[in-house]
């Protein structure tokens, strides 16, 4: 009798800890990011301020190059510690902003750029102003963009 009591508290026990993880993680793990996997490919851009002049510099050339930017299914995710933060032109909360930053281990002072793939994960990370053009070239090498290339070769 004390052994089947033991194995169902035991039974009980783990099916709250698998319940409040599965629960807690969904709820706090959970960004606006989530929104776009599967669809886009965030590129975020982390800066001490909205007037910062490496911030400044990429939004510049990103917007020389939009439609390049915006063939390869990107979406801008500006994310400042002083100011408004974007995601995709849209203000974004601020502790989800700080909470990205920690995601990704960024500094709240450090510029930093980010590209996110459409699986979610980290696909490039520089510390400088980027070179979109080696951006696009990692894209193009993805296989699924290679396979969104054939679908529709005809952008930009």
């Amino acid at each position: 009798m004390v052994g089947k009591r033991r194995i169902r508290w035991l039974a009980l026990m783990l099916t709250v800890l698998v319940a409040s993880t599965a629960f807690g993680s969904g709820l706090a793990g959970a960004t606006e990011l989530d929104d776009y996997r599967w669809e886009r490919r965030p590129l975020l851009v982390f800066a001490p301020t909205d007037n910062d002049p490496q911030l400044v510099e990429t939004l510049g050339r990103i917007e020389a190059d939009r439609c390049d930017f915006v063939s390869r299914d990107m979406v801008l995710g500006v994310l400042v510690t002083e100011g408004t933060s974007t995601l995709d032109g849209k203000a974004m909360d601020a502790e989800e902003s700080q909470r990205l930053a920690q995601r990704y281990g960024l500094d709240d002072n450090a510029f930093g750029v980010l590209l996110i793939g459409k699986d979610g994960g980290e696909k490039l990370r520089v510390n400088d102003v980027p070179d979109l053009r080696a951006i696009y070239a990692l894209i193009d090498g993805m296989p699924m963009r290679r396979g969104e290339m054939r679908a529709d070769p005809g952008r930009c």
